[in-house]
């Protein structure tokens, strides 16, 4: 009626069914030969039951624009689509349209045709990446230019495009005209994208929405990202969200805060309260679980070696028989963040961006990190959900 363009999800009809036969086999397959995966797949397995209805996922997207608004992201940064609520069901979500690709899309057009200018191939590209993060590790972290150098380019870029474009148009229609040999316009430069300022500004983002509201989108990939012609990020697909309580989002907190600090003790007093048992009770496979879960997959934590190495190695060494789980999605969100940078040549390590904004949130919530000690953790300590599950 209003002749609004919009954007429309639909469930099909055996999505839940089908799902469910999925996680089934990889129950199945993880209880046999990587048991170790079954409380993250169980979390997974809750969280999909949410992600079914989309009147749910209307509610996320409403709360996520209210919170990105008063954080001061949007609409500067980024944008969060409007539902419309009179057209939504809970197998058709109907909400604003945003133009652009999604950010894998995006940056996948810009290096192939850089590579084809350059005499190679994406596919190469991608094939020499995967080689030296195999031989070398995984970089603790990007290293390469900021993105104030980037945003200076491609000011330069767009000024150059300008000035060549200006410039034979002038020709053209002067000297050009007069002689009869219009010059041909050659092709723009292309525009490369701020890679180091998209990772800053989706690190910020996720964030402010665990430590300070609570409710994080906890899959976000590259596929729930649009790069807005305005070089705004559009954030997209809320139905993976996950709402803490207030006491697993302080557990969070100092959780970044420490690994931040490198504070070896307390994260200790915080897996101990928060119920982690293990086989031997190592703490040094603890630190270094913990590092790999929340917060880097560098050379630094694994040693050099590969993920699924470095997996063996510590259940080897020390295999967990208890864990808690009210913070395994907070850690898918970890995990999935660092893989979208590091497809983006942009390897991050999280508490370099969570742990000061940890402790800014702490000390707005009364309670600085200096004060935290065992009976501040027991009194602030989230109602548990613990799985077991003894390793041979």
């Amino acid at each position: 009626e209003t002749g609004q363009t919009v954007a429309v999800k639909v469930q099909y009809s055996d999505a839940q069914k089908l799902f469910r036969e999925d996680v089934h086999t990889i129950r199945n397959f993880c209880l046999n030969f990587a048991p170790e995966h079954i409380v993250t797949l169980d979390a997974i397995e809750k969280q999909n039951a949410l992600e079914m209805d989309y009147q749910l996922e209307a509610q996320n997207l409403r709360d996520v624009r209210e919170n990105m608004t008063r954080h001061g992201f949007m609409p500067r940064e980024v944008v969060v689509p409007s539902p419309i609520g009179d057209l939504t069901t809970r197998r058709m979500l109907v909400m604003e349209f945003l133009e652009g690709p999604k950010l894998v899309d995006g940056l996948n057009q810009f290096f192939e045709e850089w590579a084809l200018n350059n005499g190679t191939t994406l596919e190469q590209l991608e094939t020499e990446a995967r080689r030296k993060v195999e031989e070398e590790g995984i970089p603790e972290k990007y290293n390469g230019p900021p993105a104030w150098r980037f945003a200076l380019y491609r000011r330069y870029v767009q000024a150059y495009n300008l000035l060549v474009s200006s410039s034979v148009s002038v020709y053209n229609h002067s000297v050009g005209w007069i002689i009869r040999r219009p010059l041909v316009t050659p092709d723009e430069m292309k525009i490369p994208p701020n890679i180091p300022r998209i990772v800053e500004i989706l690190m910020r983002v996720h964030a402010y929405q665990m430590f300070a509201d609570g409710v994080f989108n906890c899959d976000p990939n590259g596929g729930n990202f649009l790069l807005l012609p305005d070089g705004r990020i559009g954030l997209i697909d809320y139905g993976a969200t996950k709402r803490l309580t207030r006491n697993e989002r302080l557990s969070s907190l100092l959780l970044y805060a420490a690994l931040h600090r490198n504070d070896k003790q307390l994260l200790f007093q915080l897996s101990d309260i928060g119920g982690y048992k293990s086989k031997y009770g190592r703490r040094d496979v603890l630190f270094k679980l913990i590092q790999f879960g929340y917060d880097s997959w560098g050379k630094d934590v694994t040693g050099g070696k590969n993920i699924q190495q470095f997996i063996d190695d510590m259940k080897a060494t020390d295999p967990w028989e208890e864990v808690p789980d009210n913070l395994v999605m907070a850690q898918f969100m970890s995990i999935r963040l660092r893989s979208l940078a590091l497809g983006m040549n942009h390897p991050v390590k999280c508490s370099d961006y969570w742990g000061p904004i940890a402790e800014e949130i702490l000390q707005r919530e009364g309670l600085p990190y200096e004060s935290w000690d065992i009976d501040l953790m027991n009194q602030y300590k989230p109602r548990l959900n613990i799985q077991k599950h003894k390793m041979a």
